[in-house]
């Protein structure tokens, strides 16, 4: 793919013309690239301003020693391409900090709150661009959750049990997996931390696993549907949690 070439077909065109050829542009071998060179030509700012506006923006350098969010997003992608071929998976990790630019600045390099801020802007994107229903679903569950995922070791079952709820684990599979892979990007699309394990990613596969295992045909409410399905969340946690202790 001409790189160069492909950033000329963002000057005119319908919404669904554009995402179909950012959606093009996200598929190469290096989408990083594709989107680091519409920023060079200053086209990234006139399709995605909300992704544009993450470059300068700092983030606390001890969980990310890269600093600069902009460059975290593209990291992110990378990472998010070597893990999937999925233009889904690519296109939510490129937007799932977007809350960041839209946090306090006095409160830089922190960004509180930014998984929620970042929610209405996700939603704008797919609404301007007429973004496919699926992609726009994942890339706001990714937005909204990403930190949950990370935190999925010490979260009590129950939070877990919700978190697969809210990204429709039980009813969209496939794309609960897109969402577990997008997260996994944006933990390891940081500097140094590229091949650092990431076992959250087990833990939450293995957790759908069992409560798809879990027989509720017997069960005469959604309460003892929901307290069966806690301890299978527990059971998941308590030995995933056995083993990363050894």
């Amino acid at each position: 793919m001409d790189i160069v070439s492909e950033t000329d077909v963002f000057k005119a065109g319908s919404p669904e013309g554009i995402w179909d050829r950012l959606a093009h542009g996200l598929s190469g071998d290096r989408p990083d690239q594709f989107i680091q060179s519409l920023r060079d030509t200053g086209e990234l700012k006139e399709i995605l301003p909300e992704v544009d506006a993450l470059f300068g923006v700092p983030q606390v350098p001890e969980h990310h020693p890269e600093i600069d969010t902009g460059v975290h997003t593209l990291m992110t992608l990378r990472k998010a391409a070597e893990l999937s071929d999925d233009v889904s998976v690519r296109y939510a990790a490129l937007v799932h900090d977007v809350g960041k630019g839209l946090t306090d600045p006095q409160a830089w390099p922190k960004h509180h709150d930014h998984e929620e801020l970042g929610v209405p802007p996700v939603r704008d994107i797919a609404e301007r661009l007429n973004i496919p229903e699926e992609t726009a679903a994942l890339a706001e569950h990714v937005a909204r959750y990403h930190l949950h995922a990370h935190r999925s070791f010490e979260m009590k079952p129950g939070k877990i049990l919700k978190l697969l709820e809210e990204t429709e684990a039980l009813d969209r599979p496939d794309m609960f997996e897109h969402f577990v892979l997008a997260v996994q990007a944006d933990a390891q699309g940081r500097l140094g931390m590229e091949n650092k394990p990431y076992p959250q990613a087990d833990l939450l596969r293995q957790t759908l696993q069992a409560i798809q295992a879990v027989d509720v045909t017997d069960l005469s409410s959604d309460e003892m549907v929901r307290q069966v399905r806690i301890q299978a969340v527990k059971d998941v946690k308590d030995h995933s949690e056995m083993n990363l202790d050894q």
